[in-house]
């Protein structure tokens, strides 16, 4: 073959594939591949490299459809291009060019230009961090990016990690000398005078405590100067001018966090605009050990450079948008100490799991038995078709509209019907324990791992509001409603010889709303100290305060939590069960007693309308595009999460900088204690025998002073043999 041929096969297309930023024709056919195909053969026919083009594909080799149509075409577009003479095939090459074009011209298009390359050698490793260490500590500015790849496999071991800070990235291969420990000591040296960027840092910190962790002492440095401006920052701007680590995955989600999903992949388009083809359409979930290594290679390779790329530009928009201090101070801290939770996890009793879900399986059947009884036949209770055909035609029980898929079965319908209904009232319990059954008695046991323990995923980048979620499993949604969900508490204990010391503020949003609102009478009623819905209640009904009846108590605790939400009469209505005319009484009593709660709703929907996001306290945002949309009701859902927004943002902010606060003091003070859970405004940590006295006081001290509002924040320690004694 002469060196001066030029071959097309399956591979260029695929490369191109994937390298370049997709598109389609009008029919959704991706052209990707042919436009860079195309495109890098005239480049190169111009370098006068080559003299003669062949092809050799094969469209039927290819399992991927979207790359056997682009091949097809392309050979479609090569025979038409067969029949030009060699000195006028670079025109023809461009005008075809143009026809697969999205711009309609032809243009130079983002590739992934980048000299990759892979080693195990000690010598060149040695050599490649020494070069990143002279290129990184001469500015803040100048990033390195890595990025650790773990296999695919429960434990998610790291098997090698990717080095960048230029237009060439390395795979180091972890084998022999080369070790985890070898370069996390390798990555923690650079951390103290280099700016080192990745994706998803968590995975990282298996590797290596960046400098900015183990050499801290402080929590959050709170300037109590800004309390009553609309954003309040940090003190400690240290991320100026000192080396800091960047996550690029938190720096995109707090940019858009309607997204709640970003992969690399993601992040390349978006802010490379750079097409990287997703691990699970190279590798599947086989082992990466047992993949191509240059496939294992170019991949992390590519996600490294896209760390390195986009980091400057993440970080200056976080800027514009006035985020850094909330990105740096906040989220970036708070990410390892969810590590931290995560690797300490918390001990699941198996047995009392157990024992739990059968003490519940012979409730489920006592209620079975009941039902099929009063039903006058036996039926699936799961099935919402039959049982609405039991409950509706054979029963006769009022009914909603039927619509073709059947009656409604959901429970906001059950609920209406139970208490004149026992049948109802039977099988809204059946349904609560059935649930309780699956999800936690046996869907529990099997997170349950070798060291006895738990260790759920505590996820930042998921609510659009900031709150932290988690997952696998969710221990955010531990039952509190009934006492028989509460008791599953239970099984949940500390170590040998350890309590649990778990603290919870005490109407944190509500709270909040008056200092947001600055609405004097809601901030008075905090500082009687007394029981708030009972002052309103007494505000809002005219009647003393010891005269407030249970009944009026209830309702203007439903109204001060429903304000908060944004919820409207007709919800306020459904929720008291009462007529929408007396709902709407209720809160014109309210906004009547507490005017300003209602100036501030109006003025953050107006202020969200303009701006098109709400903001929290800390500088947070959370766009709402549903404010502009056509649709009357997408209109009303985008006001109520404006006015929400702020409020829910600001608690998910304020316990992230308590877990900041507690955990470094903690530190600072050389406890053995840990902080292992965070559940909504809740913090848990396990704790010594000889620490009990100092770690209750430290909790509820940093919880109440992780931000001074214009009312008292409050929060109530208790501590316990198990979590349900401790709460």
């Amino acid at each position: 073959m002469s060196d001066n041929k030029y071959i097309i096969t399956n591979q260029n297309i695929l490369d191109a594939f994937y390298s370049i930023p997709d598109f389609t024709d009008d029919e959704g056919n991706h052209l990707g591949g042919i436009y860079g195909t195309v495109f890098k053969l005239i480049t190169d026919l111009k370098s006068g490299a080559y003299t003669e083009v062949a092809t050799n594909l094969d469209a039927d080799s290819e399992n991927n459809d979207s790359v056997k149509w682009q091949i097809s075409r392309f050979e479609e577009i090569w025979n038409e291009l067969d029949k030009v003479s060699t000195e006028n095939l670079i025109a023809a090459l461009e005008a075809a060019l143009v026809k697969v074009s999205p711009f309609g011209e032809n243009k130079n298009i983002p590739v992934f230009s980048l000299k990759m390359s892979s080693t195990s050698d000690l010598n060149e490793v040695e050599a490649l961090f020494d070069k990143a260490l002279k290129y990184g500590k001469t500015s803040p500015e100048n990033f390195v990016a890595f990025y650790p790849l773990c296999d695919n496999n429960k434990a998610r071991d790291i098997i090698g990690v990717a080095l960048c800070h230029g237009e060439e990235a390395v795979y180091i291969v972890l084998e022999n000398f080369i070790t985890p420990d070898y370069i996390g000591k390798k990555l923690k040296a650079l951390s103290k005078e280099v700016s080192l960027v990745t994706f998803g840092i968590k995975d990282s910190y298996r590797l290596f405590t960046p400098y900015e962790i183990s050499d801290r002492d402080h929590g959050y440095n709170y300037n109590e100067e800004d309390a009553l401006n609309e954003v309040i920052f940090s003190t400690d701007n240290a991320y100026k001018t000192s080396p800091r680590m960047i996550d690029v995955l938190l720096g995109a989600y707090l940019l858009n966090p309607l997204k709640n999903d970003y992969e690399p992949w993601d992040v390349a388009k978006e802010y490379c605009k750079l097409n990287l083809e997703k691990k699970a359409d190279l590798f599947g979930k086989e082992s990466l050990l047992n993949a191509d290594e240059k496939i294992v290679r170019e991949y992390a390779c590519k996600i490294a450079y896209v760390c390195f790329m986009s980091a400057p530009l993440i970080r200056k928009k976080l800027s514009k948008e006035g985020m850094e201090n909330l990105f740096y101070n906040i989220e970036m801290p708070l990410s390892y100490i969810l590590f931290d939770m995560e690797k300490e996890g918390i001990i699941a009793k198996r047995d009392e799991l157990k024992a739990y879900g059968d003490k519940l399986a012979v409730r489920i059947k006592e209620l079975e038995k009941i039902i099929y009884e009063d039903a006058g036949c036996e039926f699936n209770i799961n099935s919402p078709k039959q049982l609405g055909e039991i409950l509706f035609e054979r029963m006769g029980l009022p009914a909603e509209k039927k619509t073709k898929s059947g009656y409604s079965t959901a429970a906001d319908v059950l609920e209406k019907l139970a208490p004149q209904h026992k049948i109802v009232a039977d099988i809204l319990e059946y349904r609560g324990l059935a649930k309780l059954k699956s999800t936690y008695a046996d869907g529990l046991t099997a997170f349950i791992e070798d060291d006895g323990r738990i260790h759920t995923s505590f996820n930042q980048t998921i609510t659009a509001t900031g709150r932290i979620s988690s997952t696998e499993p969710n221990l955010q949604n531990i039952p509190m409603r009934t006492e028989l969900g509460r008791l599953i508490r239970k099984v949940f204990v500390p170590k040998e010889g350890y309590v649990f010391a778990d603290a919870d503020y005490s109407q944190i949003e509500l709270r909040i709303l008056a200092h947001m609102s600055q609405d004097k009478g809601l901030i008075e009623a905090y500082h009687e100290g007394d029981d708030i819905h009972r002052i309103t209640a007494s505000k809002v009904f005219h009647v003393p305060f010891e005269d407030v009846t249970p009944l009026q108590r209830r309702n203007a605790k439903a109204v001060n939590f429903g304000i908060v939400y944004g919820i409207s009469s007709y919800g306020l209505s459904q929720d008291l069960d009462i007529s929408a005319h007396e709902a709407k009484e209720y809160m014109d009593k309210y906004f009547e007693t507490y005017p300003g709660v209602k100036e501030y709703q109006d003025r953050v929907i107006a202020q969200a309308k303009a701006k098109g996001f709400s903001i929290t306290m800390y500088g947070r945002r959370r766009p709402i595009p549903e404010l502009k949309a056509g649709n009357y009701n997408l209109r009303q859902f985008g006001e109520r999460v404006a006015m929400n927004a702020p409020i829910q943002g600001t608690a998910a902010d304020i316990i992230k900088i308590a877990m900041i606060n507690v955990f470094f003091r903690l530190k600072k003070e050389n406890l053995k204690s840990k902080l292992i859970l965070q559940i909504h405004d809740e913090l848990v940590i396990e704790t010594a025998p000889d620490e009990v006295d100092v770690v209750t006081a430290l909790l509820t001290s940093e919880m109440e002073k992780a931000v001074k509002l214009s009312v008292p924040m409050e929060a109530e320690c208790h501590t316990g043999s198990d979590w349900y004694e401790a709460k």
